[in-house]
């Protein structure tokens, strides 16, 4: 049965634009070092207003318990877990099961919509 799996993590410090670029570049990297998972995302908070510290989320989908397992085993996500240590995060996981009691909402035709930001909006 598909799962999701959010993770929110939070830092002691702001971390540096470098910082934040290496981060982004791991996970980024893990469809197509890691696969296995149908869905991967990863954002920072467009406020900092009601996060409580917490300025960074992973978002995933596995079909399955045992390929969430076989991710969170893979040498890949362990250096990237050895990097929030190196970095004193403090991570906030959440993992449930994509069902009818939890999907509210299906998508449609599968496919999230992509707007521009602010940002690429302006180039």
């Amino acid at each position: 049965m598909t799962l999701q799996h959010i993770v929110l993590f939070s830092f002691p410090r702001e971390l540096t634009e470098d910082e934040a670029a290496q981060m982004r570049g791991m996970v980024a990297s893990w469809p197509s070092e890691i696969g296995l998972m149908t869905k991967c995302r990863f954002g920072t908070d467009l406020t900092g207003a009601r996060n409580r510290g917490y300025g960074y989320l992973l978002y995933t989908e596995f079909p399955d318990v045992a390929a969430m397992e076989e991710y969170r085993a893979h040498p890949v996500h362990q250096r990237f877990l050895a990097w929030l240590i190196e970095h004193d995060c403090t991570p906030l996981a959440f993992d449930y099961y994509l069902d009818t009691g939890t999907v509210l909402m299906p998508e449609k035709n599968g496919a999230a919509t992509l707007s521009q930001t602010p940002e690429t909006a302006r180039r």
